[in-house]
């Protein structure tokens, strides 16, 4: 089910936006007209991300320092484990998401 949870102009251009989509707290991501979704929870120890640094397309865990890719959630220190991700559809300038 979609749920629209933003306008496209509210996700930081190269950063992260946190929302929550019912009871599950996602970081919005935008790289020009490519917007990703994750659950908010790095794979490590499912610490909340959001309030890692991005710099280069890569958000890093402040906690442990675990390291993503935000166009795919691949984790840079363990390949095998990516970011939980969210289907995005955008319509006209409202991002909706898919957590179902």
């Amino acid at each position: 089910m979609w749920v629209e949870v933003t306008a496209l102009n509210q996700v930081p251009e190269g950063g992260v936006l946190k929302v929550k989509v019912e009871e599950t707290s996602v970081i919005l991501n935008r790289q020009g007209l490519n917007v990703t979704c994750y659950r908010n929870a790095c794979t490590h120890l499912e610490y909340p991300i959001d309030m890692g640094k991005v710099s280069s397309g890569i958000i890093t865990c402040p906690f442990h320092k675990y390291q993503y890719k935000l166009d795919t959630g691949k984790c840079l220190n363990a390949p095998s484990d990516s970011l939980e991700s969210y289907p995005v559809k955008i319509e006209g300038d409202r991002v909706f998401v898919d957590i179902d």
